[in-house]
C-alpha cells in the first residue's frame, strides 16, 4: 500500500511540473521546392541526364552579390529535386545550372507571433525570368526549360 502511495506522489509530482506553455509550438522556414524539366516532355532533366549529377546548382544571394549555397543533384535520389527554406525576411535569389542562369526567385515572409506559438508566413513569392508550373498536389514548381535552344 505504501508503495502505491509513493507512486501516486511521484505520478502527481510529475504531472504537476509539467506546464503546458513550455511546449514549443514555433513552425520552421517557408519551403518551397523546385524540380528542372524540359518544357516540351516533362521529364527531371537531371534524372534523364541532360544535366550531369556533378553539374552544380548554385544559388545567389542577389541582395548580397553572395553565392550561399551549392548543390549536386544525387544520381539515386528517387526524383532530383532542389529545395530552398526561408526564415524571416526578404530574399531575391539567382538559381543557375551550371553557367547557365535558370530563374530569379523573390520572397518576402514575415515572423507572426500569436498568444502561444510563432510562425513564418509569407507575404510575397515570385519566380521571375523562367515559365513555371506548381503542381497543386505536391506543391512542386516544375522550372520549364527549353533544351532546344
Amino acid at each position: 500500500m505504501k508503495k502505491l502511495l509513493n507512486l501516486s506522489v511521484l505520478l502527481v509530482l510529475i504531472f504537476a511540473s509539467c506546464d503546458s506553455s513550455q511546449i514549443l509550438c514555433e513552425t520552421g522556414p517557408y519551403v518551397r521546392t523546385f524540380e528542372f524539366v524540359d518544357k516540351d516532355s516533362g521529364a527531371n532533366l537531371f534524372d534523364n541526364g541532360t544535366f550531369a549529377s556533378q553539374t552544380p546548382i548554385t544559388v545567389t544571394d542577389l541582395n548580397q552579390n553572395k553565392i550561399i549555397q551549392t548543390i549536386y543533384m544525387k544520381s539515386d535520389s528517387e526524383r532530383s529535386l532542389l529545395t530552398l527554406g526561408f526564415e524571416a525576411g526578404t530574399y531575391k535569389y539567382a538559381v543557375n545550372i551550371g553557367d547557365k542562369p535558370i530563374f530569379e526567385l523573390s520572397v518576402v515572409n514575415e515572423r507572426v507571433k500569436g498568444s502561444d506559438c510563432s510562425s513564418i508566413q509569407n507575404k510575397s513569392f515570385e519566380i521571375k525570368n523562367v515559365e513555371y508550373q506548381e503542381d497543386k498536389e505536391s506543391g512542386i514548381f516544375k522550372i520549364l526549360i527549353d533544351t532546344k535552344n
